[in-house]
Formats: C-alpha cells, sequence, structure tokens
C-alpha cells in the first residue's frame, strides 16, 4: 500500500456514493458503490487473507483511488451502473455491449409503418420491441410474422420509387399500398397484431383476431374474414409451440446463478402471460465482487435497454439492495419487484435457470480448456518465453490497386477480443499493390501505437509465407527492446507437377513460418494449434475482407458531386432525391439548379460548371 492509498483510507467519508480504483497507469480499473464508502473501501485493503485470488488481484494493482458522494443509495446504483458501461474497467462484471441486441422499431406516426431491425433504442417516440436474443432468433421471428401478416417489406425509398406492386403482393404477402388504394386504419390493424405477437402476446391476439373475424363476417366482407381466419390459425400454431404455459407466474424473468474459480454464469428466463417464451445466458470473468454483489451487477446492466417484468425472481436478494428494483424500473410504466423464489412453481423456475446455468458454465470451461492447451502446445512449438495469452494477426486486403487495406485483430486466452480489432488504411503505397511495403506499414504503426499505449500483444501473426514474415521482420527488428514474437502462417497449398512427373500432384499443410528457422513448422489439421491459429487467421481475413468490402462500395457510389466545393452529403443526397440521377442534374438549367433549398448561387454555378465540363471533355 502505497503513501497516497494510506492518506485517502484515513479521510474516507461514511456517506454512500461510487469508488473507482485506478492502477499506476492511471487507468480506472474497478468501480464500485457503497453505502459507507468508509467501511466498503478500507475492507479491500484489511484482512487479506479472506479475499478471494481476484479480489487480491485487484488489491494489487491499485495506487490510487477517486470517491464520487451521492446523497441516497439509488443515485450510487446509478452512477455506478454509468461509470462501468462508460469506462470498462477490467476487474468489473462487463456483458456484451448493447449494440449485439437487436430491436424491433415501430413508429405508428409514418404514414405507412413497418417493422425495422435497429441495434439501439432512442427516445423518438417509436414503439421499441426487445431487445432481442440474437439477430438470427429475431430473423427467424420475423419470418413467422411476415408469413402470417401482410405488411410492408420495402425500404421507404423502394416505397416511394414503385410504379407497380411487386412480387409480395401477388402472392398475398402484402397488400402493395405502395401502388394501390389501401386503407390506412387496416394498415395499422395489421401491425399492431404483428407488434403483439413479437411481444409475446398470444392470448390476447387471438382474442382480438377471433372479435375481428366475427365482425368482418356478419358485414359480409368474406374476403377480409378469411384473412383474418388463416392469421388466427397461424397464431394458433405459434401458441401451441411454445415452450410450457404456467399457471401461477404472469410476466416474470427469472435469473438462475453458476459460479467456477474463473467464471460466472446467468440465465435468464423469460415468462409472459404466464408463457415460458425462452431464456437467455451470459457467461462473465469472475470479478472481486461476492456471488451476490455479481448478481446486483449484472441486473443493473441487463435491464439498461431492457423493458422489465413485473417480478424478477433471484435464489437469494439478502445482500441485494431493497432500492435496485427501483433504479432499473426508472423511466418505465412498471415497477419491478425482485424478490426471492417461492416454493411451487416459482422454485421449479428457478431450478431450470440454475440448471441451465450450470450447463453454460461447464461448457465454456471446456472451451476454455481447450483453448489453453492450444496456447501451451503453441508457446511449446515457438519454444516462447512465455504463455501467448493475447494473439493479434495482420491480413492485407486488396484488389488490384484499389483500397488497400489491412486488418489486426487480437485473440486473449483463445477468444476474440473484438474491442481491440483494428482496421489500417494503407497510407504510404501509392501505384502497384506492393503487399509487402502494406506489411511493413501496418507493423510499424501497430508496433508504435503499442509502445505508446503499453498493449504489445504476446505474438504477432503475419498472413502469409517466408517473404511476407521478413518483412514484418524488417520492421520488428527496429524495436529490439520488445523482443516481440512473430511468425507467418502459410497457407496448405496444391502445385500441379509437369504431366509426366510420376508426381501429378504436391501438396503442403498448414505451416507456421519462423524469421529464424530456414524450415516452416506442418501443423496437423485438426490438431489445437491448427484450430487456434487458423482460427485467428480466418478471422483476421474475414475483417479485412468486409472492410475492403465497404471501401470499394465508397469508391463505387463516388461521383463528380463529391468533387464539387459547396456540395456536402446533405446537399449531394437532396439534389439526387430531387433529379433522380446526374443525368436529370446536368439537363438541368443554371437557374433551376439555384432553385434548390440549400444551394447557394456560387454553389450553383459550381455545379452548373463542373457538369458541362465533365459532358465536353
Amino acid at each position: 500500500m502505497n503513501k497516497i492509498v494510506e492518506q485517502k483510507l484515513s479521510q474516507l467519508p461514511t456517506d454512500a456514493g461510487v469508488y473507482l480504483m485506478k492502477n499506476k497507469k492511471g487507468a480506472i480499473i474497478y468501480v464500485g458503490k457503497a453505502k459507507n464508502l468508509r467501511n466498503r473501501v478500507s475492507s479491500y485493503f484489511h484482512s487479506a487473507q479472506q479475499h478471494t485470488s481476484k479480489t487480491r488481484a485487484l488489491v494489487a494493482e491499485i495506487t490510487d483511488f477517486d470517491l464520487m458522494l451521492t446523497m441516497t443509495e439509488v443515485e450510487a446504483l446509478l452512477l455506478e451502473r454509468t461509470l462501468i458501461r462508460h469506462h470498462k474497467p477490467y476487474f468489473n462484471i462487463l456483458l456484451r455491449d448493447d449494440k449485439e441486441y437487436p430491436f424491433i422499431r415501430v413508429c405508428l406516426e409514418d404514414p405507412w409503418p413497418r417493422l425495422e431491425k435497429v441495434r439501439r433504442r432512442k427516445d423518438d417516440g417509436a414503439h421499441y420491441i426487445g431487445p432481442f436474443g440474437s439477430a438470427s432468433q429475431l430473423s427467424v421471428m420475423l419470418r413467422q410474422v411476415y408469413r402470417i401478416f401482410p405488411l410492408i417489406r420495402c425500404s421507404p425509398h423502394e416505397f416511394r420509387a414503385a410504379t407497380r406492386p411487386c412480387n409480395y403482393y401477388h402472392m398475398k404477402m402484402c397488400l402493395g399500398p405502395c401502388t394501390l388504394p389501401v386503407d390506412r386504419d387496416v394498415y395499422i390493424s395489421l401491425i399492431k397484431s404483428a407488434m403483439s405477437l413479437l411481444e409475446g402476446n398470444v392470448s390476447s391476439l387471438l382474442s382480438e383476431l377471433k372479435k375481428k373475424m366475427r365482425t368482418a363476417s356478419q358485414a359480409e366482407r368474406y374476403e377480409e374474414a378469411a384473412l383474418l381466419r388463416d392469421q388466427l390459425k397461424a397464431v394458433e400454431q405459434i401458441g401451441q409451440n411454445q415452450v410450457a404455459i404456467l399457471t401461477d407466474t404472469v410476466d416474470a424473468d427469472i435469473i438462475g446463478i453458476a459460479a467456477s474459480d474463473s467464471h460466472i454464469a446467468f440465465h435468464v428466463l423469460t415468462v409472459r402471460q404466464r408463457t415460458l417464451l425462452g431464456g437467455d445466458h451470459f457467461i462473465v470473468p469472475t470479478s472481486p465482487d461476492s456471488l451476490q454483489e455479481a448478481l446486483e451487477s449484472f441486473i443493473l446492466q441487463y435491464y439498461a435497454n431492457r423493458v422489465t417484468p413485473a417480478r424478477i425472481i433471484v435464489g437469494d436478494t439478502t445482500d441485494l439492495s431493497r432500492d435496485l428494483g427501483v433504479v432499473i424500473s426508472q423511466g418505465q410504466a412498471i415497477l419491478s419487484d425482485i424478490v426471492m423464489a417461492s416454493r411451487g412453481e416459482e422454485r421449479d423456475l428457478l431450478d431450470i435457470a440454475e440448471k441451465n446455468a450450470t450447463h453454460q458454465l461447464e461448457s465454456a470451461v471446456n472451451v476454455k480448456q481447450q483453448a489453453e492447451v492450444g496456447l501451451m502446445l503453441l508457446q511449446e512449438a515457438l519454444s516462447l518465453p512465455r504463455l501467448p495469452e493475447r494473439i493479434e494477426c495482420i491480413d492485407i486486403s486488396n484488389l488490384g490497386a484499389m483500397a488497400i487495406v489491412a486488418s489486426d485483430v487480437c485473440f486473449i486466452h483463445g477468444k476474440a477480443a473484438k474491442e481491440f480489432y483494428r482496421r489500417y488504411e494503407i497510407k504510404t503505397v501509392e501505384g502497384a499493390p506492393d503487399d509487402f511495403a502494406s506489411i511493413r506499414e501496418v507493423v510499424q504503426r501497430r508496433l508504435e501505437r503499442g509502445l505508446r499505449d503499453d498493449d504489445l500483444p504476446d505474438l504477432l501473426i503475419i498472413d502469409g509465407g517466408r517473404p511476407q514474415v521478413q518483412a514484418a521482420m524488417q520492421v520488428v527488428s527496429q524495436f529490439p527492446q520488445l523482443g516481440m514474437p512473430l511468425v507467418g502462417l502459410a497457407k496448405s497449398r496444391n502445385d500441379k507437377g509437369p504431366r509426366d512427373d510420376s508426381r501429378s500432384l504436391e501438396s503442403s499443410k498448414e505451416r507456421l513460418v519462423l524469421p529464424d528457422r530456414e524450415e516452416p513448422i506442418e501443423l496437423e489439421e485438426g490438431s489445437p494449434v491448427f484450430r487456434l491459429v487458423t482460427r485467428i487467421r480466418d478471422e483476421a481475413h474475414r475483417f479485412a475482407i468486409t472492410y475492403h468490402r465497404k471501401k470499394r462500395q465508397g469508391i463505387a457510389h463516388r461521383s463528380i458531386l463529391d468533387e464539387i466545393p459547396g456540395i456536402g452529403p446533405t446537399l449531394k443526397k437532396r439534389l439526387l432525391i430531387e433529379f433522380g440521377s446526374v443525368e436529370s442534374l446536368r439537363a438541368a438549367s443554371l437557374e433551376r439548379l439555384q432553385n434548390v433549398k440549400g444551394l447557394n448561387e456560387k454553389a450553383a454555378l459550381n455545379l452548373f460548371t463542373a457538369l458541362h465540363q465533365e459532358q465536353t471533355s
């Protein structure tokens, strides 16, 4: 314990608030909240023998800490959640970014509302459904919804540009409001039914559909009644496929928890209107928190962007804040009650959640053990001084001289760490593509950044063979103080020999190419090292290709409008919407261009001149 920490410990207040632990670099490594800051913070530095290994590791890195006092524990909870999401401290429990979880957005104020898949929830007056566990889960649900309800699927641009109904109309899977007279009230009724189904309100939707079908039939609107009948049958089929129908539990989330020395697993069962809709699971590394504190932190983050149910059922509420339900329910219509599972149905549901959490934890531990075996064997094969816990791989992607880019992906403990992925646009290579010069540039930029930020990998992989490795080594050798281990991963190859050669086909395996070793290390397909390094290499290739495709599309979509002074992206978009194409713009008179909103006289003249210069050149 240094003098700064000792002095601050002697001055700790007894107020509620949040504490931020820092390491020697000043980085925030842990955020916590407390009713009494003096008791909570001082506990880290006393009775070390009673601490968990994770807490001892935390305390060993603490060189300073800051406090933020609050008036109440509720404020401390809210502030803790905000600071964790902003700083992402290493020792805190961190769930995946909420952008991983898609929502359905429906704006009923639009002329023709549609179901939009979005990644973030905004305060824009629209109705949001979700988030859903994954994009694939949402896609499956949307396919069901679109089969039942004839809703608009095309984009707003396609809708406006339509001159006749599309194939979905002829398949009776869309009403065709793009070109046909459709009663908006009928369409709004359809989209509200779809929203009800996506929210899991099957029973209320069935009742509503039956009522509408009877009304339509009595009014002799038989075509409408037949459509409602088909929708009713489809929704009934979905209702029969639900996992389970409960008798007592109405709207609740049931959270099961399981822990090992290295990880904690949470499994959330979702019950809506007495129907068990499914579950979602999360596995995170252990933290210095107790199991109950970890559960509290999980609940705070899990419900940051979710609609809270009436009840949240857990195994034990002893150490949970009594204000936790108030905090997660802020701004929502329902105040959630966090309760301990009682006997009967609630206890059975908790047992299911805990069983699933245990299963997910055991699966994760097995995967982790497999990754550790691969890392140890890789260390042995390359004679590395330490276990390569952090591995990065660089890949170059180009098509001719167009959009030369590179990717640098990062794997920590054999698992992709996407927050450390980097993309590079090659700046020093001009003219014909030069992969070797590109590699030198990227390695130079990576090592310089690593020295500046102190975040160098334990092993750097170059996608390529001997020439690519030599190019990278020209840069690495300029930083001898780093001792940076470098290896190339050469793809397997098949070389066709001469026809008169008895060896008509020579092949090689995937190979690790070392800078100081003449012969490469051949990898047996399916071995732990093979699976580890090829997975990293393939991810680097995927990441580079994705960026390269994006750059190519940007180049392809550029037009003469991008080069004219005074015309930015917004004005360019307005011109193309109003005129339809560059050809139509070229045919317009200068006076007509000057009448475009936002296009001043000088910019209009620049545009007119540029368009007609291009035509005559």
